[in-house]
């Protein structure tokens, strides 16, 4: 059998109508359904991320923000500020310190001294901040726990306490400060500076 199309049998033609191109008028349909969950998809993604842009603080916005004023930072190394209620509720709750010039941190208001442990209140530790004497980042600025006395330094970090306190992600623009309470940065355990080089002689 050749290979022409002459030289096939009319059975192995293909019918006009399969020639047909597909009418305009389903393309466009189809074509704007696809535009229509496009902007969907769109718009699903992009409002919670714009919404901490634009919504009036002090708010919690879709997507665990809290959008606070920019006013509610304390002064470097001056007493921390608390956001609890009714903005947030106790297990989102929140301390605001600048440790440092530009440095501003979101310290979690509960803690707890191990993994699966129940958790306790963070308070702010007055005393502490008015302690020239040692270094600003080695200044008890927190307290868990009271009847256990455990201390922690301005950024969270332990100073007679077993594990770090936990701490948002904090992003600050020219009127506000966006703290994603979606996004916890855990406890650390503290380990203990050596006492002497490993490779020293003991």
């Amino acid at each position: 059998m050749g290979t022409h199309f002459h030289d096939q049998p009319p059975e192995h033609w293909a019918p006009p109508v399969s020639l047909d191109p597909t009418p305009v008028w389903k393309q466009y349909i189809v074509i704007g359904v696809l535009l229509v969950v496009a902007l969907v998809v769109i718009a699903v993604v992009s409002v919670p991320a714009v919404m901490p842009t634009v919504a009036a603080p002090p708010a919690v916005v879709p997507g665990g923000r809290a959008v606070l004023p920019r006013d509610w930072i304390p002064p470097v190394a001056g007493y921390p500020h608390y956001v609890g209620a009714p903005l947030l509720d106790d297990a989102h709750a929140l301390w605001l310190v600048q440790p440092t010039a530009g440095t501003v941190l979101a310290v979690r208001a509960r803690w707890a001294p191990s993994a699966g442990a129940p958790e306790c209140a963070v308070a702010a530790f007055p005393s502490g901040i008015a302690d020239t004497s040692a270094p600003i980042d080695r200044r008890p600025f927190f307290r868990a726990c009271p009847a256990q006395g455990w201390l922690f330094g301005p950024s969270g970090e332990p100073i007679h306490a077993p594990r770090s306190l936990a701490r948002y992600l904090v992003s600050v623009t020219t009127d506000r400060v966006i703290v994603n309470i979606s996004d916890e940065i855990p406890s650390s355990v503290w380990t203990p500076a050596p006492s002497a080089s490993p490779r020293g002689t003991p």
